[in-house]
C-alpha cells in the first residue's frame, strides 16, 4: 500500500538521477490521491521526459473519466499483467515516480501511528509506476504506483510496500523496447531490507489538507 508520499529533494537531485533537463517542483510533504503529481517516462527514442497528471489511474479504455470512481492509486505488481486496467500500461506505459519518502501507518494499541519511510542513504526514492495518457479535455494523464509484498523491514509497518527501483533497475524499467511482462518481472519484488529506514511522525499527516515541513520531523512515541 502507498497512499501518501513526500517529495522535497532538490531539483538537481532529480534531474541528475533521471537524466532529464529539468524537473520543476515545489516541496511537498503530504502528497495525496487525486492530486497532481509528476513522473518520468522514456520515449522509444530513448529520450526521457517529465509528465504531470492525476494520482489515480484511469485506464485509456474508460469512455467517461469523470464517471470513473475506482480508486486506482496502486497496482499490485503480482497481478498487473493480467488486470484489464493495467496490463497494457505494464507493457507500454511504465514510468518512475520520484519521492523523498512515503508514509505508512502501524496499529499501536487503539491508535495508528504514522511512519515516514525514506532511503537509508538519503537519496530520492524511485517508485515504479504506470501511467495513462489522455487529452487534458478528457481528464488528462494519470498514474498509479506499483506495490509488492513488504520486505522484512516494512512488514513491521504493513504487509505491502511500493516497488522501489535502484538506479540500474530504472534503466530497464523505463526501456520502451521491453514490452513483455517476463522481461521486467524481476524488478517487481521488494527492495533489500537495508535500503529503507522508517521513523514515527505526527498523526496530523493523516489530514491531506496539511502540507508543511513539520510533517517529516521525527517524534518520540
Amino acid at each position: 500500500m502507498c497512499g501518501r508520499y513526500t517529495l522535497y529533494h532538490d531539483e538537481e537531485d532529480l534531474t541528475s538521477l533521471f537524466e532529464v533537463e529539468a524537473f520543476p517542483l515545489t516541496p511537498r510533504y503530504n502528497v495525496a490521491p487525486t492530486q497532481q503529481v509528476s513522473w518520468v517516462r522514456q520515449r522509444p527514442s530513448g529520450a526521457r521526459e517529465v509528465m504531470t497528471g492525476r494520482w489515480g489511474f484511469v485506464p485509456r479504455w474508460v469512455k467517461d473519466p469523470a464517471a470513473f470512481r475506482a480508486s486506482l492509486i496502486n497496482a499490485r505488481a503480482e497481478t498487473a499483467a493480467e488486470k484489464p486496467s493495467f496490463r497494457d500500461a505494464l507493457r507500454h506505459a511504465r514510468c518512475a515516480i520520484p519521492a523523498s519518502g512515503f508514509y505508512e501507518w502501524r496499529r499501536e494499541g487503539v491508535r495508528k501511528q504514522p511512519y515516514h519511510v525514506i532511503r537509508s542513504d538519503g537519496a530520492p526514492l524511485l517508485l515504479a509506476g504506470l501511467y495513462a495518457e489522455r487529452p487534458v479535455d478528457s481528464g488528462g494523464p494519470s498514474a498509479a504506483i506499483l506495490t509488492c509484498a513488504a520486505n522484512e523491514r516494512i512488514a513491521e509497518l504493513h504487509d505491502r510496500m511500493p516497488v522501489v527501483l535502484d538506479a540500474l533497475q530504472l534503466a530497464c524499467w523505463l526501456d520502451a523496447k521491453l514490452d513483455r511482462p517476463d522481461e521486467i518481472e524481476q524488478l517487481l519484488g521488494p527492495c533489500p531490507n537495508d535500503v529503507l529506514d522508517a521513523y514515527p511522525v505526527h498523526p496530523r499527516v493523516g489530514n491531506a489538507r496539511i502540507d508543511d515541513a513539520g510533517l517529516v520531523q521525527a517524534i518520540h512515541v
